[in-house]
């Protein structure tokens, strides 16, 4: 598997670059923009910028966090169920604006863990992650949606 390594900005930039306003997704309601933008939003769950209300239980946790310690992707269908059924409004002007702003988003997710390393934040899906499981899980995130674009 060809993983997505979301913390190098310089590659993650590349890939990025080659999306346009009319690039097509190979699954799933998002545009190419709306994709960069979700993957900005998701990290800003782990920076403690996006306060999501969702309780999972130490139950579900233990059975779903398991799942990053693992070599198999996220599923294509695969939607969190704190997500709008169609994508959100766009929420900058331009592309590039929304892949400067995720590339600053991952740059405060080391940031921030790396201030306090202690740090766990609530993920909706799989429970309470420290920075190793945080990083896990953001690697499939970000595989899962450049596969979308064909970045992959």
């Amino acid at each position: 598997m060809n993983w997505v390594d979301f913390l190098d900005e310089q590659n993650v930039r590349k890939q990025l670059s080659t999306l346009n306003p009319g690039s097509e997704a190979v699954f799933g309601k998002m545009n190419a923009q709306q994709m960069v933008e979700h993957l900005s939003a998701v990290t800003q769950i782990a920076n403690g910028n996006w306060k999501v209300d969702i309780f999972v239980s130490d139950d579900k946790a233990a059975r779903r966090m398991p799942f990053l310690n693992t070599e198999n992707e996220l599923q294509s269908g695969f939607k969190a169920s704190f997500l709008a059924e169609d994508p959100n409004e766009l929420k900058f002007d331009s592309i590039e604006e929304a892949i400067d702003d995720l590339i600053n988003q991952v740059a405060f997710f080391v940031k921030v863990f790396t201030d306090d390393k202690n740090r766990s934040i609530v993920h909706p899906f799989f429970g309470t992650l420290d920075f190793e499981y945080w990083k896990k899980f953001q690697v499939k995130h970000f595989t899962h949606h450049f596969k979308q674009f064909n970045l992959l």
